[in-house]
């Protein structure tokens, strides 16, 4: 083991209460770790600087395709500044983060590495998701059909656990690392029950069957059972590779291509994104409690407002006026007020 994987591990068991929270940072420290063997730094700890997490954000961006975005670029800095601040409390190694301008560290990255800037992704519409998943059915019952070569094999795998994404987003809208971390520990109830962001969400029945068939497929091509502690989409990918959220974007692509819902050819990637921002949107509409979207999703009221209900301020506003109107009254002293 080299020595920048065994602070890594100290990192992971030390900081462990701090990463249920922080799902990304495990991915990304890994990433850089990964980053280090490559260029032969894995074990000399007191030659990596910023210059050198500057070079590994290249790496991934130019070789790899992935940290293609401002906003991931800047999730991997927050990871690795915390893994280095861990580093520097406990006396391992300084840290590489100080000294500096942390704002402009970060512009000279996107320019220097042409990273694209956040952007609204939009949002499905109710019919839309139907459709998306209703041609999505039809792929798979079609593949199971077919005696699948290798290729047919990734692509049916991709359609199985872009189905299982998509109807989990929708019942939970979560970030898409959150759903991505999932573990089998998560499921209660052979399956009809996720706790996911500290609420148990009851699973469909459908999904509850697709669940349990996903596993069982992986389960034959693993030659072993799915574990409490395993991560559910990395042990269903386990039998073809490393499983990696930023593929799902690619995956939904050839999703939709494959379904005819979008015929452009020039284009790389298809964002998830839109999945949860639809099923948001549609809580919203159905006027759901704010507190509860805010818990399920991860999103923050002042963001809730801003992003779902500007567009629909004013059944936003009579929401309010009558529930807190509502409320009120129901108070014991009410009545002698």
């Amino acid at each position: 083991m080299s020595e920048m994987e065994r602070y890594k591990n100290m990192y992971f068991e030390d900081c462990a209460e701090l990463l249920k929270n922080k799902h990304s940072y495990r991915k990304h420290v890994d990433k850089f770790i990964e980053y280090l063997k490559e260029v032969g730094l894995e074990n000399r700890p007191k030659a990596i600087d910023k210059k050198v997490v500057e070079d590994c954000i290249g790496y991934y961006r130019l070789e790899r395709g992935e940290l293609n975005t401002r906003s991931t670029m800047e999730a991997h800095l927050e990871a690795l500044k915390s893994f280095y601040d861990y580093l520097s409390r406990t006396d391992k190694l300084p840290d590489i983060f100080t000294d500096y301008d942390y704002k402009d560290y970060k512009e000279a990255i996107v320019k220097k590495y042409e990273l694209s800037e956040p952007v609204e992704r939009g949002s499905f519409k109710c019919n839309e998701i139907i459709k998306i998943l209703s041609a999505t059915e039809e792929l798979i019952e079609q593949s199971l059909e077919e005696n699948l070569g290798v290729r047919d094999e990734e692509r049916y795998l991709q359609r199985m656990i872009m189905r299982l994404f998509i109807k989990i987003t929708l019942i939970a809208p979560a970030k898409r690392n959150v759903i991505g971390q999932i573990k089998r520990s998560d499921f209660e109830e052979n399956y009809k029950i996720l706790k996911i962001n500290g609420i148990k969400i009851n699973i469909p029945c459908g999904l509850s069957r697709d669940i349990i068939q996903a596993i069982r497929y992986a389960e034959g091509k693993n030659g072993k059972q799915i574990g409490k502690t395993d991560r559910f989409f990395e042990f269903i990918y386990r039998y073809k590779g490393k499983f990696m959220d930023e593929s799902l974007n690619t995956w939904f692509l050839n999703l939709l291509r494959d379904i005819g819902y979008i015929e452009e050819t020039n284009r790389r990637t298809y964002p998830v994104e839109p999945i949860r921002n639809g099923a948001i949107s549609i809580m919203v509409a159905n006027m759901v409690n704010p507190l509860l979207i805010s818990k399920i999703t991860g999103i923050g009221f002042s963001r809730l407002e801003t992003q779902y209900y500007s567009t629909m301020k004013s059944e936003y506003e009579d929401y309010l006026n009558k529930n807190i109107n509502k409320a009120i009254a129901q108070n014991e002293y009410y009545s002698f007020i």
